[in-house]
């Protein structure tokens, strides 16, 4: 059952990347080694692993696919407002919201940690692009405890070229020194490991609720504040994400499963 439960998995996340697989790290409060922590645990036996990952004797750097199509997002909902900059990755987010119980007996936002996974190049397919993220969730849902991000990457770590792009967590804010910013990072990757400048920063600029609002965490458009890989970034197009209406005081952390898709313009690093 493990085995049959693992191929549906991988086979499901497979049509929506190609050659990607799911990476999740579950942790209650990310921090700026939860990409390199991330991508260690991917190595596999005998530091072979994931084509891409440091360490592994595969390597390699993702798919060089034309994205300039992508200026305008489909469906961006009022007050999000369109990029001014050029397109530069479009990734898929696999992972987790993650949330604390309030005194008052609600749940609170404690930042997020997903694998990105290197969606551009299905772009032009608008057919099976459209489907990226419905794929991906029935997938990420299925998918019993028993599969752990180990386990996934060592089912698919034959294949190549890699389309792994990085990791995003939250990490406190840089410039004010408290409270948390999202983070996305690809210099865990071969392709940008000697790139100091792979990772983005960044503060919110707004945010509209998703079309299924009670299930599906809201739609964002954000800028950089630290880091070059990109100037302005958007989440669009998630799937759940949304916490339960209440919690008893005093209850344990909670992680729940979400995709997104995330839009990156601009910035200084070369693909």
């Amino acid at each position: 059952m493990f085995s049959l439960s693992l191929t549906s998995l991988c086979t499901a996340l497979l049509l929506v990347s190609s050659v990607s697989g799911v990476a999740i790290e579950r942790r209650q409060t990310p921090t700026p080694a939860d990409a390199a922590a991330g991508a260690e645990t991917l190595r596999g036996p005998g530091g072979g692993g994931f084509p891409g990952v440091p360490g592994g004797p595969i390597g390699g750097s993702p798919p060089k696919c034309d994205i300039s199509a992508a200026q305008t997002i489909p469906n961006l909902p009022a007050p999000l407002t369109q990029p001014t900059t050029r397109p530069s990755f479009i990734a898929l987010g696999v992972g987790t919201q993650n949330y604390t119980c309030s005194d008052a007996g609600a749940y609170v936002a404690a930042g997020a940690v997903a694998s990105l996974f290197d969606v551009g190049c299905l772009y032009k397919n608008k057919a099976l692009f459209s489907r990226i993220p419905d794929l991906a969730m029935a997938a990420w849902t299925a998918a019993p405890r028993s599969i752990t991000a180990e386990s996934m990457m060592k089912a698919l770590s034959s294949l190549s070229p890699p389309a792994v792009l990085g990791q995003h967590f939250f990490n406190t804010n840089p410039i004010t020194g408290t409270g948390t910013a999202p983070v996305w990072d690809f210099r865990s990757q071969k392709a940008y490991r000697n790139n100091p400048n792979a990772f983005v920063v960044a503060t919110k600029v707004s945010g509209a609720p998703a079309p299924n609002t009670a299930r599906d965490v809201d739609w964002l458009q954000l800028a950089d504040i630290q880091g070059g890989l990109a100037d302005e970034i958007y989440r669009t197009d998630t799937r759940d994400g949304r916490p339960p209406a209440s919690c008893t005081p005093g209850s344990a952390p909670i992680q729940d499963k979400y995709v997104a898709l995330y839009w990156m313009y601009g910035g200084t690093v070369k693909v």
